[in-house]
């Protein structure tokens, strides 16, 4: 794995995922995997890819024109992509990574993810899905996945996702996709 898209959110949730994110970065720098995600520099965006670029990784951001233009871009990336629209940023990180980590996040992290997993479900791409349930985050939504494979509304659930609980196991997937 060259590169990993990471969604996540420009927030800061009210529960402690710091530490988690800190091992995240070291990871990604030691196995000098790109970190490429949605160029931002405020919240869970701002922190990762901060802490990424302090323990010497590469970091490419690929932002929208109207975040650009509001100053929300960090300058310490390696790389940034200015896209007019959500539609051609998503993908270009979509086209340009190896694998997807979902971090905690909200409307367009969700929207992201499901992106993605539409994209899996219909065997466009197999490349690797790792959703962090921090905190149950996703729970809700997962549960839902499920509800709807049941009822027979969806098909299948695509084999190349991966729900992680808790940083131990979400590290594991990464390892084992390098």
């Amino acid at each position: 794995m060259k590169k990993l898209a990471v969604f996540l959110s420009s927030g800061e949730p009210n529960f402690h995922i710091e530490s988690d994110l800190d091992q995240i970065a070291n990871f990604l720098a030691e196995q000098k995997i790109c970190l490429l995600y949605g160029g931002g520099k405020l919240g869970l965006m701002g922190y990762l890819s901060q802490k990424t670029k302090e323990c010497n990784g590469y970091v490419e951001g690929v932002t929208v024109d109207m975040f650009d233009k509001k100053k929300y871009t960090p300058d310490y990336i390696d790389s940034l992509e200015v896209e007019t629209n959500f539609y051609d940023r998503k993908r270009k990180l979509n086209d340009n990574s190896d694998a997807f980590l979902i971090l905690p996040g909200g409307i367009g992290t969700a929207d992201e993810f499901f992106d993605v997993l539409n994209l899996a479900s219909l065997g466009l791409i197999t490349k690797k899905i790792i959703v962090y349930n921090k905190n149950d985050c996703w729970t809700d939504l997962l549960t839902w996945i499920d509800k709807a494979k049941n009822m027979e509304m969806l098909r299948t659930i695509p084999k190349n996702l991966v729900i992680a609980e808790n940083i131990d196991e979400l590290i594991f997937a990464l390892k084992s996709y390098v």
